[in-house]
């Protein structure tokens, strides 16, 4: 199963997101902050974990980091909707591919998703 982790501290964004997403079919999970976050990956490893950047206590750089060594395979996206540059270019420096900028366009995503999902089956054996 290809499974994603939503997390934002706006309840609203990350319901909306986790709706639109189950819809498309993929198997997606939510948290409201980078902690939160943490401990669903340790119960619910998943395959894309997409943060918010700016966010209370552990921005998601900050996520990034702390699940990077633990789950090498995870692919991290950031979104923002907030000019956070100088976090924005330490991520993508230490590995973070994708930044997305809100409102968040939900046709690119499900298309960046089903990318990533069909590149795990192929990989799979």
């Amino acid at each position: 199963m290809f499974s994603i982790l939503i997390v934002d501290d706006n309840p609203s964004m990350a319901a909306a997101m986790y709706d639109i997403l189950v819809h498309e079919g993929f198997e997606t999970f939510q948290a409201s902050s980078g902690a939160q976050a943490l401990g669903l990956l340790h119960d619910h490893p998943v395959d894309v974990l997409i943060t918010d950047v700016i966010m209370p206590e552990m921005d998601g750089v900050e996520l990034y980091r702390r699940t990077r060594q633990a789950y090498p395979q995870l692919i991290t996206i950031l979104m923002t909707a907030y000019a956070a540059d100088e976090l924005i270019q330490q991520g993508m420096a230490e590995g973070i591919k994708t930044v997305l900028t809100k409102p968040i366009d939900i046709d690119f995503l499900i298309l960046l998703l089903s990318t990533y999902k069909k590149r795990k089956a192929s990989e799979e054996p």
